[in-house]
């Protein structure tokens, strides 16, 4: 098996991270990408991310036998103040020893600024010996990196060893609506990937939902034969936002109250067994 394999705490968005843990770990899995997702988990201040903080989440972390290697902190990078926010943002994530620090790029009208400010973000991830990891989105509105090949043309043309791109299969599908292929688009960034989400999508008249991987319309066992055949070793991160769907006009909608721990449980062992039954080849 040459990917490693981790689980988002995404999917258990409204639990505490001590009860998070407990069930990542009793997955058999010991690596966890943590989420800090504006409107996607639980609502969070920027004053959350300081070294008290860290310190009880690399405490809890210890205490359940797992490691953070992928951080998620997705946001829009042309904002205002989106320099110090996301600085902030990788400091606290290389306290825990995250590698990865996934985020949004920007909207396609704030390209100019995104461009400038990810130059600077980029030499700051650098510093910290970390890589920020830019994800294609699903919420269906003109992006940066709407999908692979944009995606690509702009690692190449960043040129920076430590901005690469977090393509996620399940965003694909209702940023696009449905119009390309995750099948055949991710190859385009197959270079350019340094961090993959695994989520699987099911859909109907009401929009798009997160379902456990291999039930939903994504051809898993075709996508992960071909990762497991690839001599890099890209993390895979099965990010499966339960409490969340998508509208038909892709825009996320969260549901009041948590999914049941039950569900939750149930979903991400079956999707572990799954993922490891195929990239183990």
């Amino acid at each position: 098996m040459n990917n490693p394999l981790m689980i988002s705490t995404a999917a258990y968005d409204g639990y505490d991270l001590a009860v998070v843990f407990r069930e990542v770990a009793e997955t058999g899995v010991n690596l966890v990408e943590v989420a800090f997702i504006e409107g996607y988990t639980d609502p969070f201040s920027e004053d959350f991310f300081n070294d008290q903080n860290a310190a009880k989440i690399s405490a809890l972390l210890e205490e359940y036998g797992l490691a953070c290697r992928s951080f998620s902190a997705h946001m829009d990078l042309s904002r205002e103040g989106a320099l110090d926010i996301f600085t902030n943002r990788m400091a606290f994530a290389a306290r825990l020893g995250a590698r990865y620090i996934i985020s949004n790029a920007a909207p396609l009208p704030d390209e100019t600024r995104f461009m400038r400010n990810i130059d600077r973000l980029g030499q700051s991830a650098a510093s910290l010996d970390m890589v920020i990891a830019l994800e294609n989105p699903g919420d269906g509105r003109p992006n940066v990196i709407d999908s692979a090949e944009p995606a690509a043309r702009l690692i190449e043309k960043l040129a920076l060893p430590s901005v690469k791109i977090n393509y996620d299969f399940g965003n694909l599908l209702s940023h696009c609506f449905n119009k390309l292929s995750p099948e055949a688009d991710y190859k385009h960034v197959l270079d350019q990937a340094a961090h993959y989400h695994i989520k699987d999508v099911g859909g109907d008249d009401t929009g798009w939902y997160f379902t456990e991987i291999g039930k939903g319309i994504i051809d898993y066992q075709k996508i992960l034969t071909e990762l497991a055949a690839f001599s890099d070793s890209v993390p895979l991160s099965l990010e499966i936002p339960l409490r969340v769907s998508r509208a038909p006009d892709a825009s996320p909608r969260r549901a009041p109250h948590p999914v049941d721990l039950a569900e939750i449980r149930r979903t991400m062992t079956a999707s572990v067994d799954y993922v490891r039954r195929l990239i183990a080849g």
